[in-house]
């Protein structure tokens, strides 16, 4: 599917072209770092662009967006990866409000779709021509289904009309872009039916009708569009399938994400010593409100994830005030995750009225620190609403950790009742967190993390992230020389 390319001049006229299967990834999140918060796609984006690199005659080229914590990104300073600075923070997909893309404007989105179109496509070429000697990249990875494809097509189309080869593009499916253009079309079948004011509409974004216009998902075997597409689980496939039914399901690969090496068993540590070595306080709504963290506690229980509905980290507080009556002070809770100020207050404001003494906000931490909070817990849980794929799950259970989640989602492809319980699902929260508090009880009493220790690990190994990367481009390769 490639055109003549301009790099096989450069290749004839003295420069050897390297040996190298070049992949170029565009992210939609920042990297994981001490001054910037990411959500999971961000950091495996980073997990496999370094396996990639790890991998003998492959080499991967990333962009990504990172906000104005980093400074200019002055502790960054790589050939293989560049980063569009922003004077802000990077908006994220399923923002608690409901508005597009963190309510950005549209002159917003268009002035960050046309600066990646010109970066990505003047990096791809410093690749080609120099950083790899007159070679071509072979695989274009776009994260995320909206603003990333847009950028792709938008790339490839310009390469092409000016001779360069265009690269296979993959779109990596993950979930909350998707959850939002449901979100869009939803809406808009409400406003057609006249069921819903204009004026009320709380996703006014357009990226489904953007891609669909574009045809980026229309003819998986042109040049230019999407060729192939990986999903993080059957539902993700599932969703991806009615939002574009034209897109050939034939092109899909299964692209579980796996977890890093930092997440294992460690069962020396003391969840005393952890907690003391972690430093953690509770960050309230004030100073007056903000504490250090007891570090005497008999009992943990973890919850990781961004500040978003679905998460429902509500049902976790609802629930926690159920098993802080059970356990009095031997129980601490841990609410870890990037806080967004206003569903924060609301949480906050919550979490006093139910009268949680020892349900704490921590705030966002890295993966080597989550990896030993999840390690000291006596169990986790994560009772998002048809979670995507449900990484974290897979992250404590590396550490030999049970987990509690919803019967919905990912997890429902891996989870079985030996490494814990998926809580069925229910509207109604009240009920729902009484039955997720009824599991969390269950398992500290009756020990499950001793119980299911071994089991845990057994279900979580098969996902290390440099195996699961590993399969991902030899299934893509042997995809790609298939049908494309």
């Amino acid at each position: 599917m490639n055109l003549p390319s301009k790099n096989q001049t450069i290749a004839k006229n003295g420069i050897e072209p390297t040996s190298n299967y070049l992949i170029f990834q565009l992210g939609s999140y920042p990297w994981q770092d001490q001054l910037e918060a990411t959500s999971g796609s961000g950091i495996l984006h980073e997990a496999q662009h370094e396996v990639f690199n790890a991998m003998d005659g492959v080499a991967s080229y990333s962009i990504f967006p990172s906000g104005f914590a980093r400074q200019k990104n002055k502790d960054l300073n790589r050939k293989d990866v560049r980063i569009y600075e922003m004077d802000s923070e990077v908006p994220e997909y399923s923002h608690p409000d409901g508005h597009r893309w963190a309510g950005v404007s549209n002159e917003y989105v268009n002035k960050f779709i046309s600066d990646h179109e010109k970066m990505v496509y003047d990096y791809m070429l410093e690749v080609e021509n120099t950083l790899e000697a007159g070679s071509e990249i072979k695989l274009f990875i776009a994260h995320h289904t909206c603003i990333n494809s847009i950028i792709a097509k938008k790339v490839m189309e310009r390469r092409a009309a000016n001779g360069y080869s265009v690269p296979p593009i993959v779109i990596f499916l993950h979930g909350t872009a998707m959850i939002m253009m449901v979100n869009e079309l939803r809406e808009a079948s409400l406003i057609e039916s006249g069921e819903l004011a204009p004026s009320d509409r709380k996703w006014p974004s357009s990226f489904h009708k953007q891609l669909t216009e574009l045809g980026v998902f229309d003819d998986c075997s042109k040049s230019g569009n999407a060729n192939l597409a990986y999903a993080i689980s059957e539902e993700n496939m599932d969703v991806f399938s009615d939002l574009f039914p034209q897109f050939d399901k034939e092109r899909f690969i299964l692209a579980n994400p796996g977890f890093n090496s930092c997440f294992f068993p460690r069962p020396h540590m003391k969840l005393k010593d952890v907690l003391k070595e972690a430093n953690l306080r509770h960050l309230g709504l004030t100073k007056d409100k903000s504490y250090d963290l007891r570090t005497d506690y008999k009992h943990m229980v973890v919850f990781v994830g961004q500040f978003v509905g679905w998460k429902r980290i509500d049902a976790v507080l609802r629930a926690a005030s159920i098993w802080e009556a059970e356990f009095g002070d031997e129980l601490l809770t841990l609410i870890v995750g990037k806080q967004k100020k206003e569903y924060n207050i609301e949480l906050q404001n919550l979490n006093e009225s139910l009268g949680n003494k020892n349900t704490c906000f921590v705030g966002p931490l890295l993966q080597p620190e989550l990896a030993k909070l999840f390690a000291a817990a006596s169990v986790c849980t994560f009772p998002s609403k048809a979670e995507p794929f449900g990484m974290v799950l897979i992250e404590c259970l590396a550490c030999g950790v049970p987990v509690v989640g919803a019967d919905s989602g990912g997890p429902k492809d891996f989870m079985t009742n030996d490494v814990g319980y998926l809580v069925p699902e229910s509207d109604d929260i009240e009920f729902f967190s009484e039955q997720l508090a009824k599991a969390v009880i269950k398992a500290i009493k009756e020990d499950w993390k001793t119980k299911m220790s071994e089991e845990c690990i057994k279900v979580a190994t098969p996902f290390s992230n440099t195996r699961k990367t590993k399969k991902l481009l030899e299934d893509t390769r042997e995809l790609i020389g298939r049908t494309i």
